[in-house]
C-alpha cells in the first residue's frame, strides 16, 4: 500500500510529464499506508457474522486484544451504540477491528471478504462494518460487479485501471471519514472475495499499479454501462471541470441492450415521489424539456400541474428522486398520455468517463486498454504506481 500513497498528493504542484510526477509523488512518500475500507455493511440492525479460522478481535481505536479464537460459527451481531454484542457476548466499545490470522476468511451476510473487518456501532443501535482490504484484492472484488468476466480482455483491464484510480481518488478524498467507498452502485459495486474470477483477476493482475493522472492529480475516473452516443461532462453532476471529463463522441456502444430504452410511468407516483422531496405538487399535467445540454442530456425540466402551476427541476434532480434505475440515464423524450407518460431514453448511468460498452466494442477491434482510457478521458496520463517507490 506504500505505492497507493505515492500519489495521493492532489494539492501538490509537479513538473508535467510522468516521469517528473512520478519523481515527486516518490518524495511525497512519509506517511504510514492504509487499506481501501469499504462499507460493506451500512446502518443496518443487524449483520450475520462468521470466521473460519484463528482470528484476533481488538478495540479498533486503541487497539487492544480483546480476545483470540480459532473458528466463529455463524453469530448475529447487534449494537446499543454503546457496545458491540457477538450473540450474547457484549464487547465494550463502539468498535472493533476483527484480524484474521494466516489464511483465515470473514463472511458477512454470507459474503467472504479477504482482509480485516471493523464494526461500527452507531447511537441509534444501527451498525456499519467497514472492510478493510489491500488495493488490488479490493479491485478483484469490484470487477465482476462491474463488467462481465466473459468480455474480451483489453475492456476488463481498461475496467480495472478505471475502477484502480477511483479508489485511489476517493481514499484520498474521504480520510476522515469512517470508510472510503459503499459497496453499491453509488460507489463501486463491491462483493468481496466471493465475486472474484479467473479473467478478472488476470485483469487485475495484468494492469497492477497502473492508475489514470490528469497533471498533478489522481483522476476521479467516472464509469458507467452505455453513454447512448456522447459521454457526459463531469461538471454537469460534480465538482469537476477537467479536460478528461469533458465527453467525448461515442458511436461504440450502439449495440448495446441499454443503448435505447422506454419505460411508461404514471403521473401520480411520480407526483407522490417530488412531493416527498419537497416539491408540492399538484396532479401532473405535462412535462417538458426546457433545457439540453451539448452531451444532449436534460438539464432542466418544466413540471406543469392541472392547475396551471409551474415547477422546474434539473434533470440531475429528476432522475435522482425517481430512481436512476427507473430513469436510465439523462437522455430521454418525454411523451404525455393522459394521466400516465413513457419517458423514450439513450444510455445508462450518468455518463461520464468509461462507457463500458463503448470499451466492449473497441475492444473487439483489437484496441489496446491503454488507447479505450485515452479515447474515454483524453488528456490523462497511465502511470504505474510502483515506479513512484
Amino acid at each position: 500500500m506504500k505505492k497507493i500513497l505515492a500519489l495521493l498528493i492532489l494539492s501538490l504542484a509537479v513538473p508535467s510529464g510522468i516521469a517528473a510526477l512520478a519523481a515527486a509523488a516518490r518524495a511525497a512518500v512519509e506517511e504510514q499506508p492504509r487499506s481501501v475500507r469499504v462499507g460493506v455493511v451500512v446502518d443496518a440492525p443487524r449483520l450475520v457474522l462468521s470466521v473460519r479460522g484463528r482470528f484476533e478481535v481488538r478495540d479498533a481505536k486503541r487497539g487492544d486484544l480483546l480476545f483470540a479464537d480459532q473458528n466463529l460459527p455463524e453469530t448475529t451481531v447487534t449494537t446499543d451504540g454503546k457496545a458491540i454484542f457477538l450473540g450474547n457476548e457484549m464487547l465494550p466499545g463502539r468498535k472493533i477491528r476483527i484480524l484474521p490470522q494466516k489464511d483465515a476468511a470473514i463472511t458477512i451476510n454470507k459474503r467472504r471478504f479477504r482482509g480485516n473487518m471493523q464494526l461500527i456501532g452507531g447511537n441509534k443501535g444501527l451498525l456499519t462494518a467497514v472492510n478493510e482490504i489491500e488495493l488490488e484484492d479490493y479491485v478483484k472484488g469490484v470487477l465482476y460487479h462491474e463488467i462481465s468476466h466473459r468480455w474480451p480482455l483489453e475492456a476488463i483491464k481498461a475496467q480495472a485501471v478505471a475502477t484502480r484510480t477511483y479508489a485511489v481518488f476517493r481514499m484520498e478524498s474521504s480520510k476522515r471519514a469512517d470508510y472510503d467507498m459503499t459497496s453499491d452502485i453509488y460507489s463501486q459495486v463491491y462483493g468481496g472475495k466471493t465475486s472474484e474470477k479467473y479473467r478478472t483477476t488476470m485483469a487485475v493482475n495484468r494492469t497492477k499499479g497502473l492508475v489514470l493522472v490528469y497533471g498533478s492529480q489522481i483522476l476521479p475516473a467516472y464509469f458507467h454501462a452505455t453513454c447512448g452516443g456522447h459521454t457526459e461532462d463531469a461538471s454537469e453532476l460534480w465538482e469537476h471541470d477537467m479536460l478528461p471529463l469533458k465527453g467525448v463522441p461515442c458511436i461504440y456502444c450502439q449495440k448495446s441492450p441499454h443503448y435505447s430504452w422506454k419505460k411508461n410511468f404514471r403521473s401520480k407516483d411520480v407526483q407522490d415521489k417530488l412531493n416527498a422531496s419537497g416539491y408540492h405538487l399538484g396532479l401532473i399535467k405535462d412535462i417538458e424539456v426546457v433545457e439540453r445540454n451539448v452531451s444532449g442530456r436534460i438539464r432542466k425540466l418544466a413540471i406543469t400541474t392541472r392547475d396551471g402551476k409551474v415547477a422546474h427541476i434539473s434533470g440531475k434532480d429528476f432522475r435522482n428522486i425517481i430512481g436512476p434505475n427507473e430513469v436510465r440515464s439523462n437522455n430521454y423524450e418525454v411523451q404525455m398520455q393522459g394521466y400516465y407518460f413513457d419517458l423514450v431514453g439513450k444510455g445508462w448511468g450518468h455518463g461520464v468517463g468509461l462507457c463500458q460498452w463503448g470499451a466492449y466494442e473497441l475492444a473487439r477491434q483489437h484496441k489496446t486498454f491503454e488507447h479505450i482510457l485515452q479515447y474515454y478521458y483524453p488528456g490523462a496520463d497511465v502511470v504505474d504506481l510502483r515506479d513512484a517507490e
